[in-house]
């Protein structure tokens, strides 16, 4: 099969590209900070954050379905962060300066990517699925039980990977790495290829990831509206009763539980929302490409994105802490009183001391 070779524009030195809202100077300054310093830092936190949140969950246990759902969340971000990581570190304008082997953004097309775009996919879907969950125990309250059960919710986080994967395998069939005459340095990288027939297949690819989030993220509003006004209705009952009864008791806990679900997806719409219309936007104009007349509006455009994803991904653990009680005290239990124990020795000693005294007292008085 015939390949194509297509050189893609370095980002930090858009020469060939006709801009006339912004010079090549604002925009290299622009997505350094925003790639390299703010989004890099964004996944750190996130990274420290997501594994916190994982252990936490593990330490939970897994027989709820909502502890599944956020830990599969968790790892989603965990994964969708540290790609961006890696995105952002072959961005640095220090590190695509070296003499590397290869050239640092078409690896990072296939390797920080694209992977990035298929972990943020899932982590939609997920976010879907807690939501639709909750959605369901409001609806049916007595059989949200029975259809949402923990074995049934990792065969749905397991076919959202699937699915996921197989949207996203086209562009890894169209795109190869190969080595590459690079005429600006006059030295041969290895790079990416394209086949011949890649825009067919890229086309059909491109408008299913976008429908498919798009359908997520309309579910999500839907969702999260329907959580909201159930919030409304239960403020308002609760003016009404003037006694805590059994029933407000066994409300409280579903209640809280819906209050995280509405932040975490109030979050999610808020952050995802620029993606969509980007997306739709793509969809409309097939020149807001990484290499199209639009190419230096694709670059800003998913820098300010993936700066938005990372966010979404990194403050979930504010979100938790504020609205869980058990992961709160799960959490400090298990990061910070090994820490206080340690920091404080003399509590011990005085137990045993005062344990002591006690037992000489019973010898005396026997």
């Amino acid at each position: 099969m015939n390949k194509t070779s297509i050189q893609f524009p370095d980002i930090l030195s858009l020469h060939d590209i006709p801009i006339s809202a912004v010079s090549n100077d604002q925009l290299s300054i622009f997505l350094v900070i925003v790639r390299v310093i703010v989004t890099q830092g964004l996944c750190i936190l996130g990274v420290v954050t997501n594994v916190l949140c994982i252990v936490t969950f593990v330490a939970q246990g897994l027989r709820d379905t909502v502890n599944t759902g956020l830990l599969a969340l968790a790892v989603s971000d965990l994964l969708s962060l540290v790609t961006l990581s890696w995105l952002s570190v072959l961005h640095t304008p220090d590190f695509s300066s070296r003499d590397l082997p290869f050239i640092p953004l078409e690896m990072g097309y296939l390797t920080a990517g694209w992977p990035h775009v298929f972990f943020t996919r899932i982590t939609t879907w997920i976010t879907v699925y807690i939501t639709l969950e909750r959605c369901f125990c409001i609806a049916a309250p007595m059989k949200v039980k029975a259809v949402f059960t923990p074995r049934r919710t990792v065969m749905y986080i397991v076919g959202v990977y699937l699915v996921m994967l197989a949207s996203v395998f086209p562009i890894y069939y169209t795109a190869r790495f190969a080595n590459k005459f690079v005429p600006q340095k006059n030295i041969t990288l290895l790079g990416i290829v394209f086949i011949s027939d890649r825009n067919d297949i890229e086309t059909v690819s491109f408008h299913i990831n976008n429908i498919l989030p798009l359908t997520a993220f309309i579910l999500i509003i839907v969702g999260t509206a329907i959580l909201a006004r159930k919030l409304q209705q239960i403020s308002i009952w609760r003016l009404k009763t003037s006694s805590v009864n059994r029933s407000e008791e066994m409300l409280s806990r579903d209640t809280k539980i819906v209050k995280m679900i509405v932040s975490l997806s109030t979050i999610f719409i808020l952050c995802y929302l620029p993606g969509t219309i980007v997306f739709i936007w793509m969809m409309l104009d097939p020149e807001l490409r990484i290499d199209g007349q639009h190419s230096y509006l694709f670059e800003a455009a998913f820098a300010t994105l993936f700066l938005l994803e990372a966010l979404n991904s990194s403050v979930s653990i504010f979100v938790y802490l504020a609205t869980s009680t058990k992961f709160r005290q799960t959490f400090f239990k298990m990061f910070f009183k090994p820490i206080k124990s340690q920091q404080d020795p003399t509590a011990s000693n005085v137990s045993v001391k005062q344990t002591s005294t006690q037992s000489e007292k019973r010898t005396i008085n026997s």
